[in-house]
């Protein structure tokens, strides 16, 4: 499986590969000898090994739920990509979330000390992408697996997509494979060779609906079924565009125009007229998005000929809703137990 970087630059990739490898281990090595901190509350972790989206937004939010419904008040804790505050992670948390508290730094134990200053009544820590952050101890360690683009057997960044090797898949405590059609054994079986234990769960990502903001900046709620026959553009800044064209194509809809562009792509108001003026050149009415991309546009002037969606997106289980709702709790038992609770 290639990389991020195009195949032209293999051989620098290979180099920069080997050199990535070498600081990668360092920094196990590193870790090693620095007791993890252990934080006031039962600390979740949801991460993965590869770069790019791997659904780890709408399983922290499910986890969010499942806690919150059980009389949890947990907070999220996430650096935030380029930005901090204003990371499009961190706003579509917040836009989805607006009850759940959100620390965000680099930093995660001063993160959390900070929340915990201002927020006493947190007693459940969700970490967002904290597989390779180990400064901070955790009590379950879920790492997720795309399908679609699983990466678990290339190479290290940025010859392959890996962010650490395969086999630190022994450190989780559980796997969940997201995007999924189906229950596929022989991914099963790969991920039970480097994991020592096959996925827990299998889930998609399921788009229940749609929201509009036409040209007039009026909010309109759509069905799937109303992108059947449009052209559209799809402006989708995540790591994976394909598996969002694909569920954009899914739905009916005529796909006219997919600008490059990178993961967390940074709007603002020349790139959306440029982007819009080739949309509409192409012959699109519509621009679908993802969410993460909607917080960043909306603040921006609105193309004027086109519309703006957007999905309402829900994580479904294909296989193991139980078993991992079941480890996410003893999870959390394992924490209140640490804490002499």
């Amino acid at each position: 499986m290639s990389g991020p970087l195009p195949p032209i630059l293999r051989p620098v990739a290979w180099i920069a590969s080997r050199i990535y490898a070498l600081g990668v281990h360092r920094h196990a090595e590193a870790l090693e000898r620095v007791p993890a901190w252990e934080a006031p509350c039962p600390v979740i972790s949801v991460g993965n090994v590869s770069a790019g989206g791997t659904g780890k937004s709408p399983m922290v939010r499910w986890i969010c739920a499942e806690l919150r419904a059980a009389g949890r008040s947990p907070a999220i804790v996430m650096r935030g990509h380029r930005g901090g505050e204003s990371s499009d992670e961190v706003l579509e948390h917040r836009a989805e979330m607006p009850d759940t508290p959100i620390a965000v730094g680099a930093d995660r134990r001063a993160a959390i000390e900070r929340l915990r200053s201002t927020h006493a009544d947190v007693d459940a820590l969700v970490l967002d992408d904290g597989f390779q952050h180990r400064g901070v101890s955790r009590d379950l360690d879920l790492v997720l697996i795309d399908a679609r683009r699983p990466a678990i057997e290339g190479s290290l960044l940025p010859l392959g997509w890996l962010r650490e090797p395969a086999e630190a898949l022994r450190r989780a405590h559980a796997v969940i494979v997201t995007r999924a059609e189906g229950v596929d054994g022989g991914l099963a079986a790969r991920i039970e060779r480097l994991h020592g234990r096959p996925p827990i769960a299998w889930t998609r990502h399921a788009w229940r609906g749609l929201c509009a903001t036409t040209a007039t900046d009026a909010e309109e709620t759509w069905t799937l079924e109303s992108l059947r026959g449009r052209a559209v553009a799809v402006w989708a800044g995540i790591g994976n565009p394909a598996a969002f064209v694909a569920q954009v194509t899914a739905c009916g809809a005529r796909v006219v125009d997919v600008p490059h562009l990178a993961d967390h792509q940074r709007f603002d108001a020349r790139l959306v007229e440029r982007l819009a003026r080739v949309a509409c050149a192409a012959g699109a009415t519509d621009v679908v998005c993802t969410g993460k991309d909607w917080v960043k546009l909306r603040p921006l002037p609105r193309p004027t000929a086109l519309t703006i969606v957007r999905p309402q997106l829900e994580l479904e289980f294909i296989e193991g809703h139980a078993p991992l709702r079941q480890s996410l709790f003893e999870g959390m038992a394992r924490g209140d137990r640490r804490l002499g609770r």
